[in-house]
């Protein structure tokens, strides 16, 4: 395994996909857009892909630009009262993919779902609003701080200023009430609007079919303006080789390139290579409730075994970057300072025998009797199990015995990526870009968040510098704390982060793409401005 590992499909390929594709000329003009797999679910998820299929299907009151201020999106007008605790938004005229108008009764409804005790990926800014807390504990029975001021103004009442409240609402869809209605939030993936989603986006979904493909067509009344490409398919080819072939063959629009097609594909005269920054880190985190893994220098002796270089250069033949932060590093937000760990196996080994582990007769770590075991897993894919098969060798390399187990995707994030599951060690992808680095961060590293409850992690001096971050509104204060924030997170190590690929696309070039794309999240957010020539 030292030597070079096959290559992988990064995993993210999106846009357009079908079940049957009428042949070129006839129907609506389309871009077929390979992906590397389809939404578990549409509510309640997590999952990039999930992420990149509501940019199609859904919008929000508000977004951020890219220089990180707030703009409208279905939100008209959103003032914030002197106090900072009063947020009234007057809504554009606007209409779901059903042709029925949004509503502030929509708005309210959509929110209210967010804080139901039993939806599982709540946004921390919804636990601002007054009553919001104690809704989502089930001690309410409404959220106190939401007031309808008639169709198309609502008002929302936070329990303290809280200076980035717009900012961080722009990733919660605004769904129709009417549909919402009489869902049981705790059989969520069996509701029938997770497979009959309405949204306010730019297209509706028209087709699904299981294990193949999703379909969709521009809505009619999109506020934004009719997309330019009517129709989107996101077809499901797992198979890095299969979608290759198929990019060449002209019977997809769009795939991700694997690091060794990269140059052959910059010559092929019929297809447009796209090579932006990644928004994807790969990283790997074990269960801090495990007592093995409670001692911080076990961690940092983990995070110093992994040669992520010598990983970039077998996986991506290089193409990428070794992550020194969990923040992207386009944002302001990020601390270019920051140096996080070499590969460094002797301080490993150093480490590991300051917390007390000493290597048995078999070569294996040991501890009062206990060997260093653990099983390492992962999301079945061929990007996810090279690098665990690497993150073993490395890892049994300084005395740690790992076994490496895959999960497919409906059991991974279904059943396992929770804080019930059976994790010891598991090995994931962030996708950045999705949300404001405020709630990435919140997610995966302050005690409440989703991703750092299904490992365990909490941080009490980490939860108070987020905190701190989220309640000041002076960019040079706020700065000063991110730089700290992110200090603790590399010397805490709740997670070691190890590659950052670069996003390598084909693109048929019968599509004009718009300028400006330099991000992943940025592709997907450009689909309905292709331009057929």
């Amino acid at each position: 395994m030292g030597r070079r590992v096959g290559a992988v499909v990064l995993a993210v390929l999106l846009a357009a996909g079908m079940g049957v594709l009428p042949a070129r000329g006839q129907g609506p003009a389309q871009a077929v857009i390979a992906i590397w797999g389809l939404p578990i679910r549409i509510l309640g998820s997590s999952e990039a892909v999930t992420g990149y299929v509501s940019l199609l299907l859904n919008d929000s009151l508000t977004a951020v630009d890219p220089q990180g201020n707030v703009v409208g999106r279905l939100a008209a007008q959103y003032p914030v009262s002197p106090d900072g605790k009063t947020y009234l938004v007057t809504l554009r005229e606007a209409k779901f993919s059903d042709g029925t108008p949004v509503t502030a009764q929509d708005v309210k409804a959509s929110y209210e779902l967010y804080l139901h005790p039993k939806y599982p990926t709540t946004p921390p800014a919804l636990l601002e609003i007054a009553g919001g807390p104690e809704y989502k504990a089930g001690k309410g029975s409404s959220v106190t701080g939401i007031t309808v001021v008639n169709p198309r103004t609502i008002r929302f009442i936070l329990n303290r200023p809280y200076p980035f409240f717009y900012e961080q609402i722009g990733t919660a869809p605004i769904l129709p009430a009417k549909a919402l209605a009489g869902i049981d939030v705790a059989r969520l993936q069996e509701a029938p609007f997770t497979r009959k989603p309405i949204g306010a986006g730019p297209y509706r979904l028209t087709d699904w079919r299981e294990r193949e493909s999703i379909t969709f067509d521009a809505s009619p009344g999109y506020w934004g303006g009719a997309p330019a490409l009517p129709r989107v398919v996101l077809k499901l080819i797992p198979e890095d080789a299969t979608v290759l072939a198929e990019l060449r063959a002209g019977n997809i629009d769009a795939g991700r390139i694997l690091p060794e097609a990269y140059r052959s594909f910059q010559r092929d005269a019929q297809v447009n290579v796209l090579r932006v920054p990644g928004d994807t880190f790969y990283w790997f985190a074990p269960n801090f409730r495990l007592p093995m893994f409670q001692d911080v220098r076990v961690r940092q002796a983990m995070a110093y075994a992994i040669n992520r270089q010598e990983m970039l250069r077998a996986l991506y033949l290089g193409l990428g970057t070794v992550p020194q932060s969990p923040i992207h590093p386009s944002l302001w937000q990020f601390d270019k300072s920051i140096k996080g760990y070499t590969y460094d196996p002797a301080k490993a080994k150093q480490l590991l025998a300051e917390a007390g582990w000493t290597l048995g007769p078999d070569g294996i770590l040991q501890k009062g009797g206990q060997r260093f075991k653990f099983k390492y897993g992962f999301l079945a894919g061929k990007e996810y199990q090279n690098q665990a098969l690497l993150v073993q060798q490395y890892l049994r390399a300084i005395g740690m015995d790992v076994d490496v187990e895959a999960h497919e995707r409906g059991d991974f994030f279904g059943r396992y990526f929770s804080p019930t599951g059976n994790i010891e060690v598991v090995g994931i992808a962030w996708f950045n870009l999705l949300f404001p680095p405020q709630t990435e961060l919140e997610d995966n590293f302050k005690s409440t968040g989703s991703g750092a409850r299904v490992i365990g992690y909490s941080n009490p001096e980490l939860d108070k510098l987020l905190d701190e971050a989220i309640l000041t509104r002076d960019r040079a204060r706020q700065k000063a704390l991110y730089s700290q924030i992110q200090h603790l997170i590399i010397q805490d190590v709740p997670h070691v982060l190890t590659i950052r690929p670069d996003v390598i696309w084909g693109v048929r070039k019968r599509f004009a793409l718009p300028s400006g794309i330099d991000s992943l999240r940025g592709f997907f957010g450009s689909v309905p401005r292709w331009a057929v020539r």
